[in-house]
């Protein structure tokens, strides 16, 4: 065995190497945008028109603050607004989050969570609507947006019709830890990873893959996933993060999972 192999792995065959399993791999990337926490630059006031954690959200004219099925209001988390640096799916030009800290929804099927969209932002019918007093204060914050290209990790691979050829070269060149092949190609393309929040690309999952499908089986996109952002007050329990997936052929659908440590 040559000694630069770790114990028990096997060595390349077919003379496939690393740089072929980055070269697979560059076909599967997806541009995102990382969302960070920053310092508000401006006041609350004109917030709705902005994208934002804990500021105001974009209302319209006859509409209510979001609560849950029993009534009670959720918490406003953030609010994503279309723009010349942010690229949202067609037809939506605010997204926002809502959730409820008390109900702690972990998945789609429970009450507390809601994504809300508009297709449109309009000063006319915008209206405002006051947080009610019942909710903790948020920090209001800023979001920086940094263009990134995400891949999936090792789980999300697998679930991906079009990464079987990959999964397959991992284990090729490394038969005992094949995702340690896989790990390293991906540093290769993207650098060293950690969890975060960002806005498209693929979901990095906490728990193990958990990608909704549509009616004929296909995986949907992701939406976003928001880490636990302290800087913005969010903690999802225990480090945790959120992933909201939509269909892109059912307007306004949307999927809701969270996993945490």
């Amino acid at each position: 065995m040559n000694d630069t192999n770790k114990q028990g792995e096997e060595p390349p065959q077919h003379g496939l190497t690393m740089a072929d399993l980055v070269n697979l791999l560059r076909p599967l990337l997806l541009p995102a945008n990382k969302l960070t926490p920053r310092e508000a630059l401006q006041s609350i006031d004109g917030s709705q028109f902005r994208s934002h954690f804990g500021g105001r959200p974009y209302f319209e004219a006859g509409e209510d603050w979001p609560t849950t099925q029993e009534g009670q209001p959720l918490d406003f988390i953030l609010q994503i607004v279309a723009s010349e640096d942010v690229t949202l799916p067609a037809g939506i030009a605010v997204l926002q989050l809502f959730y409820s800290w008390e109900s702690f929804a972990w998945d789609t099927e429970a009450d507390g969570w809601l994504v809300k969209t508009y297709a449109a932002v309009s000063a006319e019918q915008a209206q405002v609507i006051e947080r009610p007093a019942s909710l903790d204060e948020p920090i209001f914050c800023d979001i920086g947006f940094t263009p990134i290209q995400s891949l999936p990790d090792w789980g999300g691979l697998n679930e991906l019709a079009a990464g079987a050829d990959a999964v397959a070269l991992a284990e090729t060149l490394n038969a005992v830890d094949p995702w340690d092949a896989y790990d390293e190609a991906v540093t290769q393309l993207l650098g060293e990873g950690d969890y975060q929040s960002i806005l498209g690309g693929y979901p990095r999952w906490l728990q193990g893959a958990e990608n909704p499908v549509d009616a004929i089986g296909h995986t949907l996109p992701l939406l976003f996933q928001l880490d636990s952002e302290h800087e913005a007050g969010i903690m999802w329990g225990d480090s945790g993060l959120v992933y909201v997936f939509y269909d892109p052929q059912r307007p306004g659908y949307f999927t809701f999972e969270l996993q945490c440590v």
